[in-house]
């Protein structure tokens, strides 16, 4: 072979080795970025679920208390009701 063969030989796979490095880079860059992406998205549900938690929490608790007063309620009703009669 002549030299400018081999040079051609070299110059393209020079090239075809950088662009293959070029898109190793990205997809690696891209998988980083989606595991990036979605420790991010985990940890703002985490906090989300435990803020709704928190507020679920004492919502809650008032509707029982609700619940028991109005039964309370109910049963003072029920004892005056009997004794009226």
């Amino acid at each position: 072979m002549k030299k400018t063969d081999w040079s051609r030989l070299t110059k393209h796979c020079v090239i075809s080795f950088a662009a293959f490095s070029f898109f190793m880079i990205l997809s690696c860059s891209n998988s980083e970025e989606k595991k990036t992406s979605d420790s991010i998205e985990k940890t703002t549900e985490k906090i989300a679920r435990e803020a709704v938690d928190r507020i679920q929490e004492p919502i809650e608790k008032a509707k029982l208390a609700k619940e028991l007063q109005e039964s309370h309620d109910r049963d003072v009703q029920k004892a005056k009701e009997q004794i009226e009669l």
